[in-house]
């Protein structure tokens, strides 16, 4: 007793602060001059529209629009108080269910200030009241664009729900959840209970199990309950809640869980529906709510067998669907968006004309004024032609003459480091037989002379290969590729080395590989690496070479590889860098063979390990 006794007592408080609210604001407007009567008929307006007397709403703020051109205040302020006060008609107009009226309110608003996205989205509303979506999707994209752009976070909670009306459509429930959850993160941050109110209910549709459904529904009527039990969507998640229980009126797993009959929840499902017409007529709402609160109650009396209501009801309903349904209205909706575009595109035009003129006036004075630059621009030009074709030549000849000191350089590092050596012992074993030749017994002596006719035969070998390099060196002299075979270039090089009978040769080409490419160049490129194996083996026991063809994946390889001792790495630098002149101690070095392979598109490269060998591998 005492219970109830206190929740009247706050209800009687509340209707006694409520109503001392608005007398309070009426008398105040009565006593008011232009200027505050504006600011009080809009508080008394959104008093009103709070407690969804909608037409008592626009009654007030038609007093404050009407006020508003006689203000001698700010044009700015004014045109800004203006649009606002459209937008709020419109939006009465809406929530009453009269959607032609509201389009017009909102079309003022939107032309006023383009670039308001309150204003844009209620165009949305709109069109997506119509099941006009392409079009609400137009609209929704520009307010979406704005508010991302200037972080209105306030307005993205009520963008992005309106958006999932689209996805809706076209059932791509995915893409529809997404932007629930976006409108949801917006309203939580901007404690917007409206919007997450509406996003639960809508979350709710989506939602395939019954009980699921239902915990969305209540969820967003216990905030609608605490915060505007007589809102227009608070009015449509109570539809959507009576709807369920009708529904499932005869589904005994609902029922059993629920701890109800279908008796019951036919019964609560019309006490629920009741309650949605009594509040849409309470606030002269002749929309799609009451249209549909009619047509579910009447499907609840006819289970119910109630004909007598059920036919009444149905009756209500389709009167309704009738008078909102028309093509009449549906097109007025249309011709006021289409009217707004003709407009806007005639002031786009006159617009253009006049910055036309303005820039052909422009263009003429910049026409004389680059006339002017262009003359002194080609003086300068010519002197800076005439400089750069000196400077150019100047480069050329100091390209030139740094080639030629680069490659008289590594030319004379190849004279001093693979000639010196043959020559040396030449002259060593000339002197020695001419001075002291009673030294040399015939056994010495043949061998002697065995060594320097070999060394002399590699010396000419060697200098037909620094010919054909220093030929590589200069531009007029290309490679001249043609085709060989394999095995001509594993002859030759038997032939090069055949004095070496303590050295063990191997030559392995089981596929008779033929390869394109610049015979001599090559012959070269083999011979040197052939040296430089040889020339390793100064403390090796059975000292082998092997050279193998082979093809793999369109390209012919060739290898080498000794059992030597092996080097670092560091000492192969040569093959890799052309900055390097000399390399090991072997044949040209193997900055010669690294300059051939290049001029004939060849790439070599080296594994050694030391203690076990080298190995050199050519792929072409």
């Amino acid at each position: 007793m005492k219970k109830i006794f206190s929740l009247t007592s706050i209800f009687t408080i509340a209707l006694f602060y409520s109503q001392s609210k608005i007398d309070s604001l009426l008398k105040k407007y009565n006593t008011q001059k232009n200027i505050e009567k504006v600011e009080t008929g809009t508080k008394i307006g959104q008093y009103y529209k709070e407690k969804s007397e909608f037409y008592n709403a626009i009654e007030y703020y038609q007093k404050a629009k009407d006020i508003l051109p006689n203000l001698t205040i700010d044009n700015h302020k004014k045109n800004h108080l203006l649009a606002k006060i459209n937008n709020s008609i419109g939006a009465n107009y809406y929530y009453a269910g009269n959607l032609q009226k509201a389009m017009e309110y909102y079309i003022i608003a939107y032309k006023m200030e383009p670039k308001n996205v309150a204003f844009i989205d209620n165009l949305v509303s709109i069109f997506n009241s119509e099941e006009n979506y392409e079009k609400g999707k137009y609209y929704n994209d520009i307010a979406l664009k704005i508010a991302t752009k200037n972080k209105d976070y306030s307005n993205l909670t009520k963008i992005w729900s309106s958006r999932s009306t689209y996805y809706e459509a076209k059932n791509d429930s995915v893409n529809a959840m997404k932007c629930y959850e976006n409108s949801n993160f917006y309203a939580k941050k901007t404690q917007n209970f409206i919007e997450l109110a509406t996003n639960f209910t809508n979350i709710g549709d989506f939602k395939k199990d019954v009980f699921q459904k239902l915990k969305y529904y209540n969820l967003s009527f216990e905030l609608w309950k605490k915060n505007a039990p007589n809102h227009l969507l608070a009015i449509s998640n109570q539809i959507s809640i009576a709807r369920l229980y009708r529904d499932n009126s005869s589904n005994k797993a609902f029922l059993k869980k629920m701890n109800i009959n279908t008796e019951e929840a036919l019964s609560k499902a019309e006490i629920l529906l009741k309650d949605a017409i009594k509040k849409c007529k309470a606030i002269n709402h002749k929309g799609k709510n009451l249209q549909f609160s009619l047509e579910s109650l009447s499907y609840v009396y006819e289970l119910k067998k109630d004909y007598k209501n059920a036919y009444h009801n149905f009756q209500e309903c389709v009167y309704i669907y009738d008078s909102l349904n028309s093509i009449e209205n549906k097109n007025k909706i249309l011709n006021q968006e289409a009217s707004f575009n003709l407009e806007k595109k005639d002031t786009e035009i006159s617009f253009n004309k006049k910055l036309v003129e303005n820039q052909k006036k422009q263009n003429l004075y910049l026409i004389i004024f680059l006339i002017l630059i262009v003359g002194i621009a080609a003086l300068i030009y010519y002197q800076n032609l005439l400089r750069q074709k000196t400077n150019k030549k100047l480069q050329l000849l100091n390209t030139e003459l740094d080639q030629a000191n680069r490659i008289k350089t590594r030319f004379f590092g190849i004279l001093n480091h693979d000639l010196r050596s043959p020559v040396a012992n030449l002259i060593h074993f000339l002197h020695l037989q001419k001075e002291n030749p009673e030294m040399l017994n015939q056994e010495t002596k043949e061998r002697l002379q065995n060594k320097t006719i070999s060394g002399a035969e590699n010396l000419l070998s060697s200098m037909e290969d620094i010919l054909l390099w220093s030929k590589g060196q200069m531009e007029n002299f290309k490679p001249q590729p043609k085709k060989i075979t394999v095995e001509q270039l594993f002859e030759d090089n038997k032939k090069v080395f055949s004095g070496y009978h303590h050295i063990t040769f191997e030559y392995l080409n089981p596929e008779n590989i033929e390869i394109f490419t610049d015979e001599n160049y090559l012959k070269t490129i083999l011979r040197n690496l052939t040296s430089n194996s040889i020339n390793v083996f100064s403390t090796t026991e059975n000292p082998t070479i092997i050279w193998k063809a082979w093809q793999e994946k369109n390209k012919t390889y060739l290898s080498i590889t000794d059992n030597g001792p092996g080097s670092e790495k560091e000492k192969f630098r040569a093959l890799y860098d052309e900055t390097e002149v000399v390399g090991i101690k072997s044949g040209l070095g193997l900055h010669l063979i690294r300059d051939l392979a290049k001029a004939i598109n060849c790439e070599i490269s080296v594994n050694s390990i030391q203690n076990e060998g080298t190995t050199f591998v050519i792929s072409i």
